[in-house]
């Protein structure tokens, strides 16, 4: 999600990450981010914006999927509220698939859980 963690002052965006002015632009992006995919880990509870403390616990952090990649809610919200963009690479491939995510067969949303859940305890 971000592009670094400063050990004093938290998680950032790297200078070269897109920054999305356009507000046509962002809307398509947040059309993809927000409302495509389907959820394959939902969570009823917010996480604290990392930008800002002052705003709280505001940040959705269910993950989803379009079977080929995997996102949570927060890149909707740091694009809506910051104008932050996916990494270059992700969003190559938003504009390749002309804004439209699929929503993946029920065997592609388990392998991409199962990649998911391996994933994060190869980090813990």
């Amino acid at each position: 999600m971000f592009d670094g963690v400063d050990p004093k002052s938290g998680p950032y965006f790297d200078e070269s990450r897109p920054r999305i002015d356009d507000q046509v632009e962002r809307e398509r992006l947040l059309g993809f981010l927000a409302h495509g995919g389907i959820a394959i880990e939902r969570a009823a509870g917010l996480a604290p914006d990392q930008l800002d403390a002052s705003k709280g616990k505001v940040v959705p952090i269910s993950t989803v999927t379009d079977g080929v990649w995997i996102w949570t809610l927060a890149q909707a919200y740091y694009l809506e509220q910051y104008g932050y963009g996916p990494d270059s690479e992700f969003y190559e491939y938003i504009k390749s698939r002309d804004y439209r995510a699929d929503k993946p067969e029920e065997e592609t949303q388990v392998a991409a859980l199962e990649f998911l859940r391996r994933s994060r305890s190869r980090r813990s």
